[in-house]
């Protein structure tokens, strides 16, 4: 306590300085020792720190440009830890409250879906759970590829992130989880690549007796098949599941990657195309890029 109170004598500036060079967390957390650091806390010189350069860019290709201005940078700043929409609700913008680290979300619509503009293959949809107008669900095709692309000048710099697609498998949903998927991410050159595969598996256990019924062995000569084709890369033990997420839908970490200072290409990727088998039920909703922690 002894160093938070010989800062305190400084004057308001400095401290303001000082705490820019903090977290969001630990500017919210000092702004409860006295009330020169609560006034310092709540300064733009801090809050403009941890605001993205162009974040007035953003706002005004958001959906909420239209509302009341932001009186200050601290008030701009937690209005942008909520998702907000742009680029006319095709993408998704928001900031970690405790580190002041970019979410990026591509939506559906932003993806490269083979055979999405087919009718037979995919529909287009709304879903009362996703944040995006509309939502691309399988209805039938033995081939799902799906491709996002985007550039990492968009996120923070000197960050590891994860690239997440989010997804649901409809009731009726049938063939997904007879072969693994792949998954990769990938950026610049290959220079850095992050790769690995992932089980569309279901928790109704009647549809998979339905499924083990309908396909019989197919599942097991489908591993062997994908187990072959990946030679020394394949570890079984080392296939992801799905995971569930609070807002009820589920996610896949298609890979891992770092920013650096340049303004890279990067591309995510989500394949089953070797299993052959007619497959239905996937909805996706996006590809959600976030910091790892």
């Amino acid at each position: 306590m002894a160093g938070i109170s010989s800062i305190g004598v400084l004057p308001e500036d400095c401290v303001s300085a000082i705490l820019s060079l903090t977290t969001p967390t630990d500017a919210g957390k000092l702004s409860l020792v006295s009330s020169t650091f609560r006034s310092a806390a709540e300064s733009d010189v801090v809050w403009s720190r941890f605001l993205p350069k162009n974040y007035a860019e953003i706002v005004a290709a958001s959906d909420i440009s239209g509302e009341s201005p932001l009186c200050s940078k601290r008030e701009a700043f937690f209005r942008l830890c909520s998702p907000i929409l742009i680029d006319g609700g095709k993408k998704s913008f928001e900031l970690e409250r405790f580190s002041g680290k970019i979410c990026y979300t591509l939506s559906a619509r932003e993806l490269a879906i083979t055979w999405s503009s087919d009718p037979l293959c995919w529909s287009w949809k709304s879903d009362p759970q996703s944040r995006f107008a509309e939502v691309a669900e399988l209805r039938a095709s033995s081939w799902v590829e799906i491709h996002g692309r985007t550039r990492t000048g968009r996120l923070s710099p000197n960050t590891l992130y994860g690239a997440y697609l989010v997804v649901k498998i409809s009731e009726k949903g049938y063939g997904l989880d007879l072969m693994p998927a792949q998954v990769c991410v990938q950026l610049g050159d290959a220079l850095q690549s992050s790769q690995g595969s992932v089980w569309l598996r279901r928790k109704e256990q009647s549809n998979l007796k339905m499924e083990s019924l309908f396909y019989g062995n197919r599942r097991e000569r489908a591993i062997k098949l994908f187990a072959a084709d990946l030679g020394d890369n394949f570890d079984s033990n080392g296939i992801r599941d799905l995971r569930q997420r609070d807002d009820g839908w589920s996610e896949i970490e298609l890979g891992e990657f770092f920013t650096g200072e340049d303004d890279e290409h990067l591309t995510m990727s989500f394949l089953e195309t070797k299993g052959f088998q007619l497959k239905s039920g996937l909805v996706v909703q996006a590809i959600q890029i976030r910091p790892k922690h």
